[in-house]
């Protein structure tokens, strides 16, 4: 297990040192942002996300939505895999081969792209004040993505640093470094979330803010919607700082099993 733990540490900082954007699309307990936990040893994750984002609003030919489902496993009690990709509609403005047929309505929605992640957990609960945790992704541009958009791989490694609080209340802080196509970038994001009825493990809010360090600031307020005991619906509205009118509204369904 420390064999494990080492590795994880060094393959993050290696990305860390070695140099579009990249955040969660499996995260557990968030909108956007990774959380600590991962499934037990055996333990599986279906998650399935829509999104839609809206860059200006004075631009609807920028506008694009992206379906993503994906599947997590617990390889063992810390170690989680997960996979999934993105299904996505693009608008003309997109589009960099010049095609004509896509000038009104963009590109037919295509497989952008696939991703694969490991997930460490570092530290164990309350071994520490806080619970650290490892992330490493790499995110395969397909074909078509760079052919029409120009899209690059990804490579980014994710540093998870999470405090529980109170009955089931939790603040977390991201930091994701990494190469998107042989381009260099470092991003944050911190949140926390906390119920807002009697029943601890009922719905819960949360405000997730994310940035880079070039004055990108967006925010996300979004709502946690448990099903039923092994699932939950997530709502968030994304939010761009006053120079941007940038907006996008995610939904998200998580199924334990």
């Amino acid at each position: 297990m420390k064999g494990i733990k080492l590795f994880v540490v060094v393959v993050w900082l290696m990305v860390v040192f070695t140099g579009g954007n990249v955040l969660a699309h499996h995260a557990m307990e968030y909108i956007e942002l990774e959380s600590y936990t991962t499934a037990p040893q055996g333990g599986k994750l279906f998650h399935l996300h829509y999104d839609y984002y809206v860059p200006d609003k004075d631009d609807p030919t920028q506008d694009h939505w992206e379906l993503t489902p994906g599947f997590s496993y617990g390889i063992v009690d810390r170690l989680m895999f997960d996979v999934h990709t993105h299904f996505a509609k693009f608008g003309a403005a997109h589009d960099i081969t010049g095609n004509t047929a896509y000038e009104t309505l963009g590109p037919s929605p295509f497989i952008e792209a696939v991703a694969a992640a490991f997930q460490y957990r570092i530290t164990e609960p309350e071994q520490l004040p806080v619970n650290i945790a490892g992330i490493i992704e790499y995110e395969y541009a397909m074909p078509r993505s760079q052919d029409v958009l120009g899209g690059g791989n990804v490579l980014v490694g994710k540093l998870v640093v999470s405090k529980d609080f109170g009955v089931h209340s939790n603040v977390v802080l991201n930091i994701m470094c990494g190469l998107d196509d042989s381009v260099g970038f470092v991003e944050w994001g911190f949140g926390g979330k906390t119920p807002i009825t009697d029943d601890p493990n009922g719905t819960a809010v949360g405000i997730e803010i994310l940035g880079d360090f070039d004055g990108v600031l967006k925010a996300i307020p979004g709502i946690y919607y448990p099903i039923q005991e092994n699932a939950i619906m997530k709502f968030g509205m994304e939010i761009g700082n006053a120079k941007s009118d940038y907006l996008r509204a995610s939904v998200s369904l998580m199924y334990k099993f």
